[in-house]
């Protein structure tokens, strides 16, 4: 093939992207401009390379997969196997499913199956199906060609196991992984993507969040750890390191479940050792709050939803 698609182009692609990504000069809003119209370059030279040989758009269906349920805190999965243009994954911006320890897709060499779908015949491509490497990959994309989801079956079990959105309107971007592959998400972590750290992370049971790990100060380490400890979908245990040094210097709890501390425990001369010890009825003016710390989360957050 004339315009085959080689390791040399993707490697050229690869450095395009890093270089946009990490560019000083430039802001979020050109940042993500730079990297869809990049993209969709990338997207014509495959096709390019396909069109001197064989097709696969036009040689069978998309894989069969199942997709991301909307909605749910657990994102939990639900099949969906397109096998035209009439049908696609359900899958929306703002859920998605990572795998444990996954590279992003972008990592990848040319694929062997490429087929572009416009699911609702307005004349713009909407979810791009491949296989990459041996993986099927699902890529929606906006009327305007920007990537709003990749989900990516890395085991070939029919579920996606990796995606990840783009950036929402908080200004992160959302990872989750289903470690135990049962189709629900087991942790789910918000991504700055100026920097590349997590702001924060929930783990997550069944359809609840029962810890939450805040990185408050921008530093790029977690500094407070938000503990359901009872199951009753708001957190009564709090953990802060209040000096930046990883280790736990603070704890307060409520133990009557009323949204007010009972105890406050801290290392108060930084020995390591948890050695003051006080309870509500001695501090004048109370330990404070739960919804302190629950203000960090927004109105339209799945947490505030399970209180």
């Amino acid at each position: 093939m004339s315009n085959q698609y080689t390791d040399a182009d993707r490697a050229e692609y690869e450095a395009d992207i890093d270089a946009i990504a990490t560019d000083p000069t430039l802001s979020p809003e050109e940042k993500s401009e730079a990297l869809t119209d990049r993209y969709e370059e990338e997207l014509d030279a495959i096709d390019a390379s396909f069109a001197d040989g064989t097709d696969t758009a036009t040689t069978g269906n998309a894989p069969a997969t199942e997709s991301v349920d909307e909605g749910a805190a657990t994102d939990s999965v639900t099949e969906a196997a397109p096998t035209d243009a009439a049908e696609t994954s359900a899958a929306t911006e703002g859920e998605a499913v990572v795998a444990d320890g996954a590279e992003p897709a972008g990592a990848a060499s040319a694929p062997t199956y490429y087929s572009p779908r416009d699911v609702d015949a307005d004349g713009n491509v909407d979810v791009v199906y491949s296989t990459v490497d041996g993986v099927d990959t699902v890529t929606h994309l906006d009327d305007d060609g920007n990537v709003t989801l990749t989900e990516r079956d890395v085991d070939g079990n029919g579920t996606y196991e990796e995606a990840w959105t783009g950036v929402r309107e908080d200004g992160t971007v959302r990872v989750a992984e289903d470690r135990d592959d049962d189709g629900d998400v087991d942790l789910a972590t918000f991504i700055d993507p100026e920097t590349g750290n997590p702001v924060r992370q929930d783990v997550i049971d069944g359809s609840q969040i029962t810890e939450t790990l805040l990185d408050t100060d921008g530093d790029g380490a977690p500094d407070t750890h938000l503990i359901d400890t009872d199951g009753d979908g708001r957190f009564d245990t709090v953990e802060l390191d209040t000096d930046a040094d990883g280790l736990v210097n603070e704890i307060l709890e409520d133990t009557d479940g009323d949204g007010a501390f009972d105890v406050y425990t801290a290392d108060a001369d930084s020995n390591g050792d948890l050695e003051t010890y006080v309870t509500a009825d001695e501090a004048p003016e109370g330990l404070g709050n739960v919804s302190t710390y629950e203000s960090n989360f927004p109105a339209d957050d799945h947490y505030q939803d399970q209180m």
